[in-house]
């Protein structure tokens, strides 16, 4: 080949070649900057947040308010920006915990009935005091069946087949519907004593058996606070209505019609006081993506010792400032903010990412999508969980494409985790495309032998670089996602 053809075909490559990474660039943006990671900073991080000084990060606590107070010295060493919504980088907010109070009452005639044992009020009953005659609304289930109980207690039969439907989803059918019919207060009449056990009857002094015999054999030296956060989670994952009535369970095979009661509702409510802590990297646009991780975790057990959390969440928290701080780097580059979450009170139910999504500091329908890291650095060196993959499978697919470059193994296969998952969740239900990276369950998991020494720093750290690099494409160019679909993923049978 001569040299004016040999010229030729350099030039001509390098024209195919410049225009193929324009291409490439047009489509996808920029060329991804490397992620500036340190394997020594993750191990840092993690070591603070699951150390003795943090003590168990129980919300509310002292243990608590330095690691939230390290992750927004943090935040302000990146700089990233306070919000601008709430009091500097903290979102305050409370969560209510529900107990029986010993004032609960309940009487047919002159007969009082054993708080417990025959009957017991739900979680999210009506606070009064109320006396009547009783009058039978059948199942209760049409609102035609309260039509004679207006200003009456109504009896609804609590027994009855619940079909395809949740038994939960048809109590408070029942209930709504009996409010809507104008009675004074609503009894769930049951079989048997068993059947006062359910998740809306759910509170510390009263919780089903079987989930005290699961709960005990995951923490054999349970506290009260333990049995509160498992009980505040599982009511959590409820959509209560707003009741003004009282409304109880109870265990009766009589006649129901025609008897004088009554009824006498009272809670013992207390507050913990909790905080999302929030930063800002500002983009061009009025667009944003979430990048999020909790920090709280269980506290101390019975015997004083400290559940340390490296897994869960120190790992996550790791990932999330060191994404903060490469993304910080490249801050001019942004056409979308990159807003930074680290929740508080996710071990209570979600309840700090239910706090923001109902006081965003950017409107839902201009969020573009939540990425959350919850337990990353346990299990295979080089899996990760992606869970949302069936809800948001064009999400899904710009993981799959940009690690190309990480070389993870990212995995589809537990979505029934997704529900009530992570603070991931209470996104989707707003219909934001969501996705929660997680490692799943292990030997150590919500037990106090997790500690730094059993994690991973190379596996938090590719998984960082993974969400680095999404984050980044989506917020340096114009990629939208599909709102999220609607399924439903049942836990396998065991």
């Amino acid at each position: 080949m001569n040299k004016s053809k040999t010229a030729f075909y350099k030039i001509a490559n390098a024209i195919i070649i410049a225009l193929s990474i324009g291409y490439c660039n047009i489509l996808y943006g920029e060329e991804v900057p490397l992620p500036s990671f340190s394997p020594e900073r993750i191990h840092k991080h993690i070591t603070y947040m699951a150390s003795k000084e943090t003590d168990g990060r129980l919300i509310g606590g002292d243990g608590s308010d330095k690691a939230a107070r390290y992750i927004e010295e943090i935040y302000s060493k990146y700089g990233l920006e306070p919000a601008g919504k709430y009091s500097g980088y903290f979102q305050p907010f409370e969560i209510k915990t529900r107990h029986l109070s010993s004032k609960n009452h309940f009487y047919i005639g002159s007969h009082e009935f054993e708080l417990k044992r025959d009957f017991i009020p739900l979680y999210f009953a009506g606070e009064v005091e109320v006396s009547g005659v009783t009058s039978l609304a059948n199942s209760g289930l049409k609102v035609e069946d309260y039509r004679n109980c207006q200003g009456k207690i109504a009896v609804v039969l609590g027994d009855t087949p619940v079909g395809d439907e949740n038994r939960n989803e048809l109590i408070i059918k029942k209930i709504e519907l009996a409010q809507e019919g104008g009675v004074k207060g609503l009894i769930i009449a049951v079989k048997s004593a068993d059947a006062l056990y359910n998740d809306l009857t759910t509170f510390p002094e009263f919780i089903h058996p079987a989930y005290l015999k699961r709960w005990k054999s995951q923490h054999p030296s349970m506290t009260d606070t333990l049995l509160e956060i498992k009980t505040t989670s599982t009511i959590a994952k409820l959509k209560m209505p707003s009741m003004k009535i009282p409304v109880l369970m109870f265990v009766w095979e009589k006649p129901v019609e025609g008897l004088s009661v009554d009824i006498k509702v009272r809670f013992d409510d207390m507050a913990i006081k909790g905080k999302n802590i929030i930063g800002l990297i500002k983009g061009k646009s009025d667009e944003v993506v979430i990048v999020s991780a909790h920090y709280d975790h269980l506290g101390r057990d019975g015997e004083g010792n400290i559940f340390y959390g490296a897994d869960d969440n120190g790992t996550g928290i790791a990932a999330l400032l060191e994404i903060a701080s490469s993304l910080s780097k490249v801050k001019n580059k942004l056409k979308r903010s990159v807003l930074f979450i680290a929740f508080d009170g996710e071990e209570w139910g979600l309840q700090g990412a239910k706090a923001y999504v109902n006081n965003s500091v950017f409107p839902h329908e201009k969020t573009i999508a939540m990425l959350n890291m919850d337990t990353i650095g346990r299990n295979k060196p080089d899996e990760i969980y992606i869970l949302g993959s069936l809800r948001n499978p064009d999400l899904k697919r710009l993981n799959d494409r940009v690690n190309e470059e990480v070389g993870l193994k990212l995995l589809d296969t537990i979505e029934f985790a997704f529900d009530h998952g992570s603070d991931h969740y209470p996104f989707y239900e707003k219909g934001i495309p969501s996705i929660d990276y997680t490692s799943s369950y292990h030997e150590d998991f919500h037990k106090v032998t997790d500690t730094v020494e059993k994690v991973n720093i190379d596996k938090v750290s590719k998984v960082a670089e993974l969400i680095f690099r999404v984050a980044y494409e989506i917020a340096t160019t114009d990629i939208k996602f599909d709102k999220p679909k609607k399924i439903y993923v049942p836990f396998p049978k065991k």
